[in-house]
């Protein structure tokens, strides 16, 4: 697998992520698995992410757990709660 890539702008904290990733925005608290690309401005809070998703550019999730192929087109939003996250099906788009 290939190694995860940081760009410049991007920041985690709190978080577990996996191989062959592109991180271009912010990450806290979060398990990104191995694939998923994070668009620069995006900002991804308390979530569970599963492989080869994208979260597109400014977007913004928090307390989401997606599964498998979920794309999140650019300057969306989606927020759960802690005691009840939002979860998209595998493949969705949104």
């Amino acid at each position: 697998d290939l190694p995860t890539r940081y760009g410049l702008g991007s920041s985690i904290k709190n978080s577990i992520v996996g191989d062959g990733c592109i991180i271009d925005g912010e990450i806290e608290n979060c398990v990104i698995f191995k694939g998923v690309k994070v668009c620069a401005g995006a900002r991804v809070r308390n979530c569970v992410i599963m492989q080869d998703s994208v979260i597109g550019e400014n977007a913004t999730l928090d307390y989401v757990v997606a599964d498998k192929n979920t794309v999140f087109g650019a300057e969306r939003t989606m927020a759960g709660y802690e005691t009840y996250p939002v979860f998209v099906a595998k493949g969705s788009v949104v």
